[in-house]
């Protein structure tokens, strides 16, 4: 007698409102999820394996779609098999580095004891996607890291994760929060002894970060350190005229972003979700209503700014002359010079060369918002309108903004 398979259950993954010219799918057959890059209309619907982790399926997506958008800007042609050996090549390189990395693992191993907590999360579905493939991800990442594994060895796990001088200690307290969520978790499900439990919850309550140690790294939202507005139009000039740039192009495609996080003062998530349909030039506003971030090489989207769902920014004349500078009038506003949506993981690097080649202080680029907020705060602009405008309260404007050193924010006389 012939047996037939049941048929298999397809459902999207990752659409085109993630990538521009793909989807990724899923498909629930009797020998587990698989996972699938399906290829636009434009390119023949066709599919490429990508295997059956859900993150690794992702990122090869992520790897495809800016391949096709490389070749399409070159003139090239799109060729499905070189498109599969790619993807084999990356799947064999990260095969190749997972043998590498095996070692073995006891049921209290750090790693083990994070993974029931999440298989347990994951199956009750209490997780959003956006959780999983950033603050749940970045975790598993950390700890495959770390040289510490037992749970004997709490004190030199502490240590190891708050000598990390490449976040605050803000950010190292959430990472170990979650890791010590996870060992108590085990503890209450009996899976180790509920002293782990009690002894991990113990030593996060007795760390104390209100102050951080000189040297630290900047909290891009919390703290301020605002550059002099000569230096802002400085950085303009240099992005806009390539002066220090090897390529054509790599510095002038930001050029339009800078300048416009310096007249908005508005987030750099908000800039990079900015699309052109919630640009009013007729009525004269913009509306902030979406964010965008990049976290492990997956561009995860979020409805709604920091503080409120939306607001309004009014478009004065600069700001109207840089928007209709703009050639672009659909989809994302700010692009790069491939026509993809900015990545300020990219960014980031260019801009740190950037300012180390003009001798000018490093500050992250979220230092644009604060100098805007505090050049105008400072120059008796209303503060309840300007809390309105960049979405900030009246309270955190006057504690934060105000009484900062006018000399250093001042516009040089050239530019008044």
């Amino acid at each position: 007698m012939l047996l037939l398979k049941p048929p298999s259950e397809v459902r999207m993954v990752a659409s085109k409102n993630t990538y521009k010219h793909l989807s990724v799918i899923a498909m629930n057959s009797p020998y587990g999820t698989m996972y699938q890059l399906r290829l636009s209309t434009k390119l023949g619907r066709k599919t490429i394996g990508a295997g059956s982790d859900h993150l690794t399926a992702l990122n090869l997506g992520m790897m495809v779609d800016e391949e096709i958008t490389r070749l399409i800007t070159l003139g090239e042609p799109i060729e499905l098999d070189a498109l599969k050996e790619m993807v084999k090549a990356e799947q064999a390189k990260r095969k190749a580095k997972r043998t590498e990395n095996i070692r073995l693992v006891e049921k209290d191993d750090l790693i083990c004891l994070w993974d029931n907590y999440v298989k347990f999360h994951v199956a009750l579905g209490t997780w959003t996607e956006t959780y999983i493939t950033s603050h749940i991800a970045l975790i598993r990442r950390l700890l495959s890291n770390c040289p510490f594994h037992k749970l004997e060895d709490k004190q030199q796990l502490i240590e190891w994760i708050f000598n990390d001088t490449d976040r605050t200690k803000k950010t190292s307290k959430s990472r170990f929060m979650l890791i010590v969520a996870a060992i108590d978790w085990n503890s209450k499900q009996g899976n180790i002894p509920r002293k782990w439990g009690i002894e991990y919850r113990d030593a996060l309550e007795s760390i104390n970060i209100k102050t951080e140690k000189k040297g630290s790294v900047i909290n891009e939202e919390d703290d301020i350190d605002i550059f002099s507005v000569d230096e802002v139009y400085r950085i303009l000039d240099a992005l806009k005229n390539e002066t220090y740039s090897r390529r054509q192009g790599r510095h002038y495609q930001y050029h339009k972003y800078v300048y416009f996080l310096w007249l908005t003062g508005c987030r750099p998530s908000e800039a990079i979700a900015l699309k052109w349909e919630n640009i009013d030039l007729q009525k004269k506003r913009i509306k902030f209503c979406e964010a965008e971030m990049n976290r492990g090489g997956l561009r995860i989207k979020k409805q709604g700014t920091k503080t409120v769902s939306h607001r309004y920014f009014p478009i004065n004349p600069e700001l109207m002359e840089l928007l209709t500078d703009i050639p672009h009038r659909k989809g994302y506003v700010f692009r790069n010079i491939q026509g993809k949506p900015i990545d300020h993981n990219v960014f980031y690097r260019v801009w740190k060369l950037l300012l180390e080649k003009m001798g000018v202080k490093y500050r992250v680029p979220y230092q644009l918002r604060h100098t805007m907020i505090s050049y105008h705060a400072n120059n008796d602009y209303p503060i309840h309108k300007l809390a309105e405008l960049v979405g900030n309260s009246e309270q955190i404007i006057k504690e934060h903004y105000l009484k900062l050193d006018i000399e250093r924010i001042n516009l040089p006389d050239v530019i008044k």
